[in-house]
């Protein structure tokens, strides 16, 4: 069965990146810094809300960073952890419990107001 995956693409991360590269160091480390606190709510809200029978996907599931701490993906990335499709997606006998994409929705507009008023603060 293939994997699928949920791919949310920032509007404008591009300029966000150019206009990082040309402002200070410190703010650079307050959009990191925010960056990793939002995922670390994801992982929390996922942790909280993920079908609970051996506890695997409830500890298993993390945040990977890149592009300098300024991307983050959150999920299950263990070959143990391929399961986790089926509890998000469903199936015949097995209802959906998605979990991913209600953590995003839930972390991604409190994300871009606290980033905002991150970069604010710093730029003052």
């Amino acid at each position: 069965m293939a994997r699928r995956r949920a791919r949310v693409e920032i509007v404008g991360l591009e300029r966000l990146e150019r206009r990082l590269r040309e402002l200070p160091e410190q703010l650079k480390q307050a959009a990191r810094a925010e960056n990793e606190n939002s995922a670390g709510l994801m992982v929390g809200d996922v942790r909280r809300h993920v079908r609970v029978d051996s506890r695997n996907l409830q500890t298993s599931v993390r945040a990977t960073y890149e592009k300098q701490g300024l991307q983050t993906s959150v999920g299950w990335r263990d070959q143990d952890d391929l399961y986790a499709v089926f509890h998000e997606r469903g199936t015949r006998r097995l209802p959906a419990n998605p979990t991913l994409i209600p953590a995003l929705e839930r972390a991604g507009t409190q994300f871009v107001q606290r980033l905002r008023d991150e970069v604010r603060r710093h730029i003052r």
